[in-house]
């Protein structure tokens, strides 16, 4: 199984303030690549200089 992640970054008043996309390859089953997709969530936020984090999926 492959799969993409996409990443949207919102602000508290639900304005997006930034977005993205990571290929994350062969993933091995859906666990993996949600797990996988929360990791390159946070490197995202990290990158992008904020502290504060709050994850949602989509099921």
């Amino acid at each position: 199984m492959t799969a993409t992640v996409g990443v949207i970054l919102r602000n508290h008043e639900g304005f997006v303030i930034g977005a993205c996309s990571y290929p994350l390859g062969r993933t091995g089953d859906p666990t993996t690549a949600e797990a996988k997709a929360c990791l390159q969530a946070v490197i995202f936020v990290e990158e992008m200089g904020f502290r504060d984090l709050v994850s949602k999926g989509i099921d």
